[in-house]
């Protein structure tokens, strides 16, 4: 059976924003860490002062640092593979449109960083699947965007004098930087796949990871009209929290655009769109709502305890238990469980999950490689969970072989990737 990792990613720090890391910490220490690591000696030299450090919060952000600021993309899917005992599982690279996060344009640009990752994909055409990052700022909307999409698609990616290939595989959406799925400039892109089953991986974990630190924008933004519902997307409000210590740190600013953009992640947000697509357009998107809304929502949904805070969002309700809902009701809708598969208590609730019939097809493994890099190694997370997975029965195989192998494969399944590279 083949396998794959459904979540991962290759990009660089020139592939970010140049402001990236003062989203996280603040620009007294994010504006130092840049000084240091502006060559790949300073990075490196970084790191491994980080990895000396006791504890284990050091080690794990050197092993990101170092990663993030490898000479290329290549680098880093080449280390990916290292951390696999398995010499033909498939990734899934997702490339990201972060142009339009409020923390300034990235050194390669998108164009560029899709250049040198698609070079990447011509050394490892049969191992590397490429997913396209869609944004409705990049440049162009509508029909426009729609063809310049197909157009990417369409165009073979040549290996050798006997063999091209299809570049990508499927569609990448994180809306936590400034969108929602409806928007109205995505919707004959939206068309297109559904039409064609190109899947669509969507960024779907509760206050996790990037997001739009442009507060004017997030202002401006956050009551959108939804021309699938023909009216205002008018329940969000921007949050203004104060925090002594955020506010002391200069960073409290930026942790109210971080919960604002709450909005544009939520499930219920999604709801419009998956409706429209099955009782109207008449065929249903392929959509992955990745994460499963974040470890702490997948224990939360099951019963365990967790130190719950205040619930963002319009239905203010539990992003797991959200996602559930809809799946219930859309048969095309998927998950994966990339991030959250870094904690090991969610191994369990997923098994369980994948034993209700309603779920077993639609859970994926997937591990958002090296954003995990800052809890743990690669090889570990991914050991950790197939072992685990194998030990669990499903159908005729194991929750890995359904997980990693049947359910990926589905997903992914088009004219662009029929299970094969063509």
């Amino acid at each position: 059976m083949q396998y794959y990792n459904v979540h991962s990613h290759v990009f660089t720090m020139d592939n970010a924003p140049r402001r990236f890391l003062h989203m996280y910490l603040p620009d007294a220490v994010a504006n130092a860490i840049d000084t240091m690591t502006n060559t790949r000696p300073g990075a490196l030299a970084l790191a491994w002062l980080l990895s000396k450090l006791p504890g284990t919060a050091g080690k794990r952000y050197a092993s990101f640092l170092k990663i993030g600021k490898s000479c290329g993309q290549l680098d880093v899917f080449e280390d990916l593979l290292k951390q696999y005992n398995d010499p033909d599982i498939k990734f899934v690279a997702l490339s990201m449109f972060m142009e339009e996060c409020g923390a300034g344009n990235s050194t390669s640009g998108f164009a560029g960083q899709i250049e040198e990752l698609l070079q990447v994909k011509q050394q490892y055409p049969d191992r590397l699947l490429v997913f396209l990052g869609l944004d409705p700022r990049w440049d162009a909307k509508g029909k426009k965007l729609k063809d310049m999409v197909a157009g990417y698609f369409d165009t073979k990616l040549r290996i050798n004098a006997s063999r091209s290939v299809y570049p990508f595989v499927g569609l990448k959406l994180y809306p936590s930087t400034g969108f929602y799925i409806f928007d109205e400039r995505l919707k004959e892109t939206l068309e297109w796949a559904a039409e064609n089953e190109v899947p669509v991986l969507s960024h779907c974990n509760y206050l996790g990871g990037i997001y739009n630190n442009d507060t004017r924008h997030l202002q401006s933004t956050l009551n959108f009209y939804d021309p699938y519902a023909r009216k205002m997307y008018d329940q969000p409000v921007y949050q203004k929290e104060s925090h002594f210590w955020k506010k002391i740190f200069g960073t409290n600013t930026a942790n109210n655009n971080k919960i604002s953009c709450s909005y544009f992640l939520e499930p219920a947000s999604y709801k419009s769109v998956l409706h429209y697509f099955k009782y109207q357009f008449k065929k249903e998107l392929k959509l992955c709502l990745a994460h499963y809304g974040g470890d702490q929502h997948i224990l939360a949904a099951h019963g365990y305890p967790i130190n719950e805070r205040t619930l963002y969002g319009v239905e203010k309700k539990n992003w797991c238990s959200q996602i559930q809902e809809l799946m219930q009701e859309f048969s095309n809708l998927y998950t994966d469980i990339s991030y959250a598969v870094h904690n090991t208590k969610v191994h369990a609730p997923v098994f369980d999950d994948l034993k209700n019939n309603l779920f077993t097809d639609r859970l994926l493994f997937g591990t958002d490689f090296f954003m995990t890099e800052q809890e743990i190694p690669e090889k570990d997370d991914y050991n950790k969970f197939k072992t685990d997975a194998m030990a669990q029965s499903c159908g005729s195989g194991t929750a890995w072989d359904q997980m990693a192998g049947h359910n990926v494969e589905q997903f992914l399944q088009s004219k662009y990737y029929p299970g094969r590279v063509v």
